[in-house]
């Protein structure tokens, strides 16, 4: 017989105990007594309450703390976590960021984090739970909808870069729904970007445009490959831009009543001095610093045409359309607008900021609304032309015909007038 407590099975009465073993049956004192302690317990477990205490953003370094439920001055409560984090902690945050500001809204067992006294709440990764940080390494990012994952060594490689700075160890990113950190760029021009920083290889796909590339290095400011970025830009445009041959060939080989369809071709920095291109489409035609001097552009369409500091002094445009083009810069002295005619040129929206105007013969055109700031005008025919709310400001209009022309609604602010100016008006 066992010295254990046991159940008779016939009467299911207790059976005696063995004589030679002491009962480990608590008597009903011992019972009480043990009752009694584990209310006292109990009641003591009842008046505290347990919680996690983490620093701010980070998952680990935490300290459990046992306080009583009973009310507890805040700024004194701080000072003991301070003490015991060893840190400065002016705030705490739940879990979700929302900031504590009284101890009766701790409750057992929350998840709290420490801030500085000037600190916002920092999302912790909770992918680092062992703290090596080879988990923590790992980003997400949203550029633009795309998702791209990589490191923050790779995104921090260059430490003068704004990636360097975003993901460095005091940047506090957005995030989407997922925990992936938004960037609003292009994706497709990123790509290249975050490649080159994994590998230190800058590799452009078919059907990438360079020059979007190079915004976003630019943007960025990943500098070791915006010098060959510019290079690739400026090989593109010269690989695309047409040659002066290749202007001849395409007037030999048309019709000379035909119109010629040549919008949006790449004319940039070429010579097409004195050709006969009157009738031609160019519209929105890039025509940077090219040469059109004593070019025949009568009845020519330049709506949107980029014109600017091209050279197109002593050139015809009778009738040439010029609506909203850029010519800011551009030297046009001696070049002839006027159409016997009657059809009129147009220019209206026409950026002339900074143009050389001298004795060009605006004689009946329509330059409303064109922006003519600073421009030269001096010895210019405006002879019947339209004026009304152009920009004038600071324009030299001495000597200008300016008879029967319409300046309403214009700004003349600071504009230089003479005596012949205004005799001619």
């Amino acid at each position: 017989m066992s010295g254990h407590c046991s159940v008779d099975d016939t009467g299911g009465g207790t059976l005696p105990p063995d004589p030679a073993t002491p009962s480990p049956c608590p008597s009903p004192i011992q019972t009480r007594a043990l009752d009694a302690h584990l209310q006292i317990a109990d009641s003591s477990y009842m008046d505290t309450k347990r919680f996690t205490v983490f620093p701010n953003g980070l998952r680990k370094s935490g300290k459990v703390f046992l306080y009583p439920v009973s009310d507890i001055e805040w700024r004194t409560f701080l000072q003991q976590v301070s003490k015991r984090m060893k840190l400065n902690v002016g705030k705490l945050f739940n879990e979700d960021g929302g900031e504590i500001e009284e101890y009766d809204v701790i409750m057992h067992d929350d998840v709290l984090y420490a801030a500085g006294p000037g600190e916002d709440f920092k999302m912790p990764d909770l992918e680092d739970n062992d703290g090596s940080g080879s988990s923590r390494d790992w980003v997400t990012l949203n550029v633009g909808g795309r998702i791209f994952s990589t490191t923050r060594s790779t995104l921090t490689r260059h430490s003068d870069s704004m990636l360097a700075t975003m993901f460095g160890e005091h940047w506090n990113s957005s995030r989407d729904a997922a925990g992936s950190y938004l960037i609003d760029r292009t994706p497709e021009y990123f790509a290249p970007i975050l490649n080159f920083l994994r590998c230190g290889i800058l590799v452009i796909d078919d059907g990438v445009n360079p020059e979007g590339v190079l915004q976003e290095a630019t943007f960025f400011n990943i500098t070791p490959i915006m010098e060959r970025l510019v290079g690739l830009v400026d090989r593109r445009a010269k690989k695309d831009a047409f040659s002066r041959r290749d202007v001849i060939a395409i007037l030999l080989t048309s019709s000379t009543n035909a119109s010629l369809r040549c919008q949006g071709l790449n004319l940039e920095g070429v010579d097409l001095s004195k050709l006969d291109l009157s009738h031609i489409n160019f519209k929105m035609t890039n025509f940077r610093a090219a040469n059109l001097s004593k070019c025949t552009l009568d009845n020519a369409l330049l709506q949107e045409a980029d014109l600017t500091k091209a050279d197109l002094s002593g050139a015809n445009l009778r009738g040439a359309n010029l609506s909203g083009a850029n010519l800011e810069g551009a030297n046009l002295k001696g070049a002839n607008f006027e159409d016997r005619g009657g059809v009129r040129a147009v220019l209206d929206g026409a950026n002339l900021k900074d143009a050389v105007l001298e004795e060009v013969n605006f004689s009946g055109a329509n330059l409303r609304v064109a922006n003519l700031r600073r421009a030269n005008m001096e010895n210019c025919s405006l002879r019947g032309a339209d004026l009304a709310g152009a920009n004038l400001e600071d324009v030299n209009l001495r000597g200008a015909n300016l008879h029967k022309a319409n300046l309403t609604g214009a700004n003349l602010r600071g504009a230089n007038f003479d005596i012949r100016t205004v005799s001619s008006r």
